[in-house]
């Protein structure tokens, strides 16, 4: 039961049913406060995809469906970003290969150690 204040009157216990029929003449009434409404769903392209007639309870719960979380304060706006983002997911980062640089090799020279040839000491060198 939802239940509807008038300004100056008692409270009165309603259905959502009820209150769905008569939202016209309470919601452009400053006279009445409705506590406990949950809204209309109404699905535009009447394709079971979450858009801007749905209520943020219906959409939060089309989201839980899907695995998503929903925590904290959301508004509706950022519950349909996730709806598309679903949808649509965003194309993966093309991966880019960073170009292997070589480091030149630097060929040092062979130096070739002569080796002294031995001689013989005889004596007779002096």
């Amino acid at each position: 039961m939802k239940r509807i204040w008038a300004t100056r009157g008692t409270p009165m216990d309603v259905s959502q049913e009820w209150l769905d029929a008569n939202r016209g003449s309470l919601t452009n009434n400053k006279w009445w406060r409705i506590d406990g409404d949950t809204g209309i769903t109404i699905d535009a392209g009447d394709d079971g995809i979450p858009d801007s007639g749905w209520t943020k309870k219906d959409i939060t719960a089309w989201l839980k469906e899907r695995g998503e979380t929903v925590g904290g304060y959301a508004t509706k706006s950022k519950l349909l970003g996730m709806v598309e983002l679903i949808l649509s997911p965003p194309a993966p980062e093309p991966v880019v290969e960073e170009p292997v640089v070589e480091e030149p090799v630097v060929e040092e020279p062979v130096v070739e150690e002569t080796v002294a040839e031995e001689t013989e000491t005889t004596g007779d060198e002096q």
